[in-house]
């Protein structure tokens, strides 16, 4: 019933190397200690991205955690309700796609998302 929670960081432009170091140490964390359940916390981040840039991230995000053992990632929305549509079509849509080898689901509820990690 272990799971590692992820606050997500504010996404600029002018921090983009720092997002694909940060991105990879979490691959890197998730694959030595062996994770199964994720819970990515995206409630109060601020992306500052063009849509296409912010796409290749979380798709070299996703292709990292494909290589690893997780079984479960679960996202919770943003708050910002003019954004939070897109991430969401985002993520469904980069999980369609490269059919990662975890279940991943997307909520508005962090208990919700817990629970669902958990069952």
């Amino acid at each position: 019933t272990d799971v590692l929670t992820v606050t997500w960081p504010d996404i600029e432009h002018s921090n983009k190397s720092e997002l694909e170091y940060l991105f990879h140490k979490l691959n890197d964390t998730i694959r030595y200690y062996d994770i199964k359940k994720l819970l990515i916390d995206s409630r109060f981040n601020k992306v500052q991205l063009a849509e296409e840039e912010y796409e290749i991230l979380m798709k070299n995000l996703c292709e990292g955690l494909r290589n690893s053992r997780l079984d479960k990632t679960a996202r919770v929305g943003s708050l910002d309700t003019k954004r939070e549509p897109k991430a969401e079509k985002l993520a469904y849509s980069l999980a369609e796609k490269l059919t990662p080898s975890f279940a991943f689901q997307n909520f508005q509820d962090r208990k919700l998302a817990l629970k669902w990690l958990q069952e």
